[in-house]
């Protein structure tokens, strides 16, 4: 997945085994139990004697996958909205804030998902919702391969917002927020 994140892995590219194993010291068997995972996840296509190779997303795949997004992530943050004051979720929101705010600092695009990935999690763990984390998890994986970006300065201000609605116990804007963040994507996407 990292590979994913950081372009050394494009949509269509054939994975080799004997060349993931000599990349990542790993066995053939740990490779083949990723690729099935990766299979699992809709992240890669295998075929038998044909291997594997990183799945193709469509311009109208990345808009459906983030129209899904805009739905969940929405949720999340209005449910997190809802239950901001149990047990240490503000605490736990503001730290996922503060990562999200480090890594649009810095310049390294990995570092970057995954402190968004960890943000939308915070907000589903918030909202006490194992369902919504996981399915989260899962769009993430094909959210990687939306070259899509926001400048950190936007980027900064949209999950300050999200979070600021929600720290405030204001769910029907941190919905807002959230959705607002999400489809500033797809209007990008939309665009190109």
């Amino acid at each position: 997945m990292r590979g994913l994140y950081e372009g050394r892995y494009v949509s269509g590219q054939r994975l080799v085994e004997p060349d993931l194993i000599d990349r990542y010291g790993v066995s053939r068997s740990t490779v083949r139990e990723a690729i099935k995972r990766l299979a699992a996840q809709g992240v890669v296509e295998t075929r038998h004697y044909h291997g594997a190779r990183i799945m193709t997303v469509t311009e109208e795949e990345a808009r459906n996958i983030l129209l899904i997004a805009e739905l969940l992530v929405g949720l999340a943050a209005r449910q997190a909205a809802e239950k901001i004051d149990r047990g240490t979720a503000r605490q736990d929101l503001r730290e996922a804030l503060d990562a999200v705010t480090a890594a649009s600092e810095g310049s390294d695009r990995f570092d970057v998902i995954l402190a968004r990935n960890r943000f939308h999690r915070t907000l589903a763990r918030i909202a006490g919702s194992r369902v919504l984390e996981t399915t989260l998890g899962n769009l993430h994986v094909h959210l990687v391969r939306n070259k899509l970006v926001m400048t950190s300065e936007q980027r900064a201000a949209s999950y300050n917002r999200i979070a600021d609605a929600i720290l405030a116990g204001d769910a029907d804007a941190a919905e807002a927020h959230a959705k607002a963040h999400v489809r500033a994507m797809i209007e990008l996407l939309e665009k190109t």
